[in-house]
C-alpha cells in the first residue's frame, strides 16, 4: 500500500517509544543552561547505579538524523555519554521517548520552563534563553515581538515573566554579557540597569560611543576570573567570594564617562537626573549643573549623629538652622511630642476665620523642637529619610517650616510658613517662592500629614498647621492660602497644582533629591510597616 500522500514517512511519531543508539542523540545547541547543573554529581551516583529510569525525552529537526533532548534531560545524557565512554556498555542505546519536530522555539521554551521549574538556572541563562526563543519565534513566525508580546509569548508556554524582569534581561544581553555570568537579578534591576542606562543617555548627549564602557565591564570580568583563579588554588579557609561588586562598577562606569566629557564623577548622578527629568536638556545646560556646597553646623559631642559613618548621611544638627530667633517666644520641652503627651494636652482653642487677621499670635519658629539634634541618631529608622528632608530644604529654603515628630509616619511634618516670600530677614526672588511653595506641598503630601489621624500626632503648642486644621476648614483654608497662595478643595484639603510638581522635577539637583527621598521612603516602608499601621482615612469626595 502507497504511503498517504499528507504523510512523510520520515517524520517521528508524536510520543512514540524508541531505542537509539547513543550516538544519535546529542545535546541541544539552544539549552539555556550554559554551566553545569548544580545536582549534577547527585545525578550522576543515581545513574550509576540504577540505569536512567527516567527515559529522555528527544526530537529532531526534519532534515537531520541526530535527535536532542526535548525539555530537559541534556544532564542525564552527557552523563550516559561520559559513563558509555568509560566502558559502561549499558549506556550504548538509551530509550527514549520521541517527540515530533516543534520548532526551535518550542524547543527553546520547553527546556527553560523546565529549568525556571526547578529553581536552578541563573539569571543569565534565562536571560539568554529568552533572548533565543525570542529570536526563533520572530524567524519561524516572521514577526516582531515587543516586550508584551513576548511576555504573553512565554506565558503561554508556561513561562510567566513579568514585563520589568523581560527589560532587564534584554538590557543584560545586550550591554553586560562580559560579566553575564555572575549577574543578579536584584543588582541588575537596582544597581546596573538604572546607573548604567542613565549613563549611557548622557553620554548619547555628548556624542561619546557607547565603547568606553567596555574597558569597564572588561575589567571586572577580569577581576571576577582573577578570584576564581585564586581559590583554584588557596585552602579552603582562605577562598574569597565569587561575586560582583555592582555598585563599584557603576560607580566606575560614570567615572570613564566623565572623564569622557570633562567633568568630576560626583556630577554624574546630577546628569544623569536632569536628563531624565528632561530629555531636552542640553549638553551645554548639563555641564552648568554643579555640586552645591553646604557648610554643616558644628555637631555637639553628645549627638547620637556622631556615631554615623562618613558618607552616608549628613549631619541633623541643621534641622533649624537658619531660623530667626522669636525673643518673645516661651521655650518648649526639647523632647518632641509623642502620642502619649498629646492626651494630656489642653483643648485647642477655637479660633474663627477673623481672629487671625485680627493678630492671634502664631507659633514661633523657636518653639519648634530645639532638641531635634539629640534625639535623632544614626539608628533611627528616619533618619536617612530626614537627611534628604533637609537636603532638599536647603535648596528650597524650608528651615522655618520643617518640624521633627517622631511619632510620624517619616519623621516629619510640614508647619505653616509665616510668609511664603520670606525667611528670617531675607527676601526671597520670585523663582525661589515657587520652589520654596511647591517643595513645601511635596514635602508636606508625602509626610502623611493630610491624614487627620496623623496631624494629631503635633500638638498645636508646636503647629499653627495642627491649630488651624483643627479650628475648622474656614480658617485652615483661610491661612493656608495666605501662607502659601495656596489652593484647596471644596472641604478645605490644600491641593498640588501639576505645574507645581514640574518645579520639583525640571531642577536638575532638586528632581535629584526628590527621587532619592521617594525611594528612601518606600524602603522604610518595606524595613518597617510598623510605622505606617494607622489606615488612611478615605476621602468622601473620592469614588471608592
Amino acid at each position: 500500500m502507497a504511503p498517504i500522500p499528507s504523510l512523510d514517512p520520515r517524520a517521528d511519531a508524536d510520543d512514540s517509544f524508541s531505542i537509539l543508539p547513543i550516538g544519535e542523540v546529542e545535546t541541544y545547541e539552544h539549552n539555556p543552561r550554559t554551566g553545569n547543573n548544580p545536582r549534577y554529581d547527585d545525578i550522576r551516583a543515581s545513574i550509576v547505579a540504577d540505569g536512567i529510569t527516567n527515559p529522555i525525552t528527544v526530537t529532531r529537526r526534519p532534515d537531520s538524523s541526530k535527535y536532542h533532548p526535548y525539555g530537559g534531560g541534556n544532564t542525564r545524557l552527557a552523563i550516559a555519554k561520559e559513563l558509555q565512554a568509560n566502558g559502561d556498555p549499558r549506556f550504548n542505546t538509551l530509550k527514549v521517548i520521541v517527540k515530533a519536530w516543534p520548532g526551535d522555539a518550542n524547543v527553546i521554551s520547553a527546556h527553560l520552563a523546565e529549568n525556571e521549574n526547578r529553581g536552578d538556572i541563573s539569571f543569565w541563562e534565562k536571560a539568554q534563553g529568552v533572548a533565543t526563543f525570542k529570536k526563533a519565534h520572530e524567524k519561524e513566525h516572521g514577526v516582531v515581538l515587543s516586550t508584551g508580546d513576548l511576555g504573553r509569548e512565554l506565558k503561554s508556554h508556561g513561562i510567566n515573566f513579568g514585563v520589568r524582569v523581560i527589560q532587564n534581561f534584554a538590557f543584560a544581553v545586550e550591554h553586560l554579557s562580559p560579566i553575564g555570568p555572575w549577574l543578579k537579578a536584584t543588582e541588575v534591576n537596582e544597581i546596573l540597569r538604572p546607573g548604567i542606562s542613565g549613563a549611557m543617555t548622557v553620554a548619547a548627549k555628548f556624542d561619546v560611543p557607547r565603547s568606553i564602557f567596555e574597558p569597564v565591564l572588561l575589567q571586572h570580568r577580569d577581576q571576577v576570573l582573577a578570584t576564581i583563579t585564586y581559590n583554584k588554588e588557596a585552602e579552603e579557609s582562605q577562598r574569597k567570594a565569587v561575586e560582583l561588586d555592582a555598585a563599584e562598577l557603576v560607580a566606575d562606569l560614570h567615572e570613564a564617562l566623565a572623564r569622557a566629557i570633562g567633568v568630576t564623577p560626583e556630577i554624574m548622578p546630577l546628569m544623569i537626573s536632569a536628563v531624565e527629568s528632561n530629555s531636552r536638556i542640553t549638553s551645554e545646560e548639563m555641564k552648568a549643573i554643579q555640586i552645591r556646597k553646604t557648610v554643616e553646623p558644628q555637631q555637639p559631642p553628645s549627638s547620637d549623629v556622631s556615631k554615623a559613618s562618613p558618607g552616608q548621611q549628613r549631619s541633623l544638627t541643621g534641622m533649624l538652622a537658619g531660623v530667626p530667633p522669636a525673643p518673645a517666644a516661651p521655650t518648649a520641652s526639647p523632647t518632641p511630642p509623642t502620642h502619649q503627651n498629646l492626651a494630656a494636652a489642653p483643648p485647642a482653642p477655637q479660633v474663627s476665620a477673623g481672629q487671625e487677621a485680627q493678630g492671634v499670635p502664631t507659633v514661633t519658629s523657636r518653639q519648634r523642637n530645639p532638641g531635634l539634634p539629640e534625639n535623632v541618631g544614626a539608628n533611627d529608622p528616619t533618619a536617612h529619610v530626614l537627611s534628604l528632608v533637609l537636603d532638599i530644604s536647603d535648596l528650597a529654603l524650608l528651615h522655618d517650616c520643617i518640624l521633627h515628630v517622631k511619632d510620624m509616619p517619616f519623621g516629619y511634618c510640614m508647619d505653616l510658613p509665616k510668609t511664603l516670600e520670606q525667611v528670617g530677614d531675607q527676601v526671597l526672588p520670585d523663582g525661589q517662592v515657587q520652589i520654596r511653595a511647591a517643595s513645601w506641598k511635596f514635602l508636606a503630601s508625602l509626610s502623611g500629614q493630610l491624614d487627620p489621624q496623623w496631624f494629631t500626632h503635633v500638638s498645636e503648642d508646636i503647629s499653627n498647621w495642627t491649630r488651624f486644621a483643627k479650628a475648622g476648614p474656614d480658617v485652615f483654608r483661610q491661612n493656608y492660602v495666605r501662607a502659601l497662595r495656596g489652593v484647596t478643595a471644596d472641604s478645605g484639603d490644600p491641593a498640588m497644582l501639576l505645574a507645581e510638581v514640574y518645579v520639583m522635577f525640571s531642577q536638575p539637583e532638586l528632581g535629584y533629591l526628590t527621587v532619592q527621598l521617594l525611594r528612601a521612603m518606600e524602603q522604610l516602608r518595606l524595613d518597617h510597616p510598623e510605622r505606617f499601621v494607622r489606615a488612611v482615612t478615605p476621602d468622601p469626595d473620592l469614588p471608592q
